[in-house]
């Protein structure tokens, strides 16, 4: 500590979504210690939702080794040198994992937070020497890291985040957006895939969803991917009546960010776009089935979970013919009367149930 001021270490490396949802818990350590020196540990895939973010001061990305196991661990090896050498006060696991929680402990801080068994797996709260027990294993994600900080004193009463984006950036997707769309309609965003097949709505009914949009008169509809889903987006492109618009593939993160920022509506299953539309302050509605409701929805409003399974979620989770069932229960004319509950509230719109595709 210099002068009193602490240096705090974040760590959560990956996914997209789980980076976004510590992001209250940051605004709330900056909160309580303006003048600290945060960094936070992270991969290079979620690395964009933290740089040159306002409170963050430094962004320590571990990149893997691309040559093999062996390259990967004097990788690893080389990131916890530099992570012992900044000397941390505080370091803080939301990861939960082996990895990050051998991170904590090449952070050689005086105080290391991580979450008590279960929710930290793989043993790493060992490495701590304060451990936080959740009062709920059904706490949403974004709760329980506000949880994690709670001995530092730090609160956070609002959801209200940040995610930085440069004028640049903005001013090509802006530009973008104009030269595609024409008209002043409504934009709704549709992201398709997703990483876990037990998360996966049916791509038929995202199709239908795209046709009761364009039908309704008042939409345009933007299908959006991240690097290698191109194929999913055709997919549910080709299955369409009436044809939406399939985005190119961002640059990098902050491209998407920026682009999701600009809809009037983000539909979506639970995905890291999915987090991302809410941190930027858009209306959400998604479908679940394989994830619980309740751990990863998101809790900034406005947005709509459509959820068919068993209530409440099932601790053992779902199998994937389960989470199948469950997502297919949830029909296209429901996800569409959801996204227009979002958007009635700014645009005072009502549902056009007989549109006819």
């Amino acid at each position: 500590m210099q002068n009193g001021v602490p240096r705090i270490l974040l760590i959560r490396l990956s996914a997209i979504g789980d980076v976004v949802r510590v992001l209250p818990a940051l605004h709330a350590l900056r909160d309580a210690h303006p003048h600290a020196q945060i960094d936070w540990a992270v991969e290079p895939k979620s690395a964009a939702i933290v740089q040159d973010h306002p409170c963050v001061d430094n962004t320590l990305i571990f990149a893997r080794g691309e040559e093999g196991i062996f390259d990967n661990a004097r990788s690893f090896r080389t990131f916890c040198k530099l992570i012992r050498e900044q000397r941390y006060d505080i370091a803080i696991d939301f990861h939960g994992t082996l990895k990050s929680g051998l991170i904590l402990k090449a952070s050689r801080a005086e105080k290391r937070l991580a979450f008590a068994p279960p929710r930290s797996r793989e043993m790493s709260y060992l490495f701590a020497n304060d451990k936080v027990a959740l009062i709920s294993q059904q706490m949403n994600r974004i709760e329980e890291n506000l949880e994690l900080i709670k001995p530092l004193g730090a609160k956070r009463h609002t959801l209200d985040v940040t995610l930085f984006v440069p004028e640049d950036v903005q001013e090509g997707v802006d530009h973008y957006l104009f030269e595609t769309f024409h008209s002043a309609k409504l934009l709704a965003v549709l992201h398709a895939p997703v990483d876990r097949a037990e998360k996966q709505w049916p791509l038929s009914h995202f199709a239908a969803l795209s046709d009761l949009l364009l039908a309704d008169g008042r939409f345009d509809v933007l299908l959006t991917y991240g690097p290698g889903q191109q194929e999913v987006a055709e997919k549910v492109h080709y299955q369409c009546r009436r044809k939406p618009i399939i985005a190119p593939l961002a640059p990098d993160l902050k491209h998407f960010m920026w682009l999701v920022h600009r809809a009037d509506i983000f539909f979506g299953c639970d995905t890291g776009p999915m987090h991302i539309a809410s941190a930027m302050n858009v209306p959400v509605a998604a479908v679940f089935g394989g994830t619980s409701p309740a751990k990863h929805a998101p809790l900034r409003p406005p947005f709509e979970m459509l959820y068919a399974g068993p209530d409440p979620y099932p601790e053992h989770g779902l199998s994937l013919e389960e989470a199948r069932e469950c997502l297919k229960k949830v029909s296209p004319e429901q996800a569409y009367a959801a996204c227009v509950r979002l958007v009635r509230g700014n645009q005072g719109i009502t549902p056009l149930p007989d549109s006819s595709l």
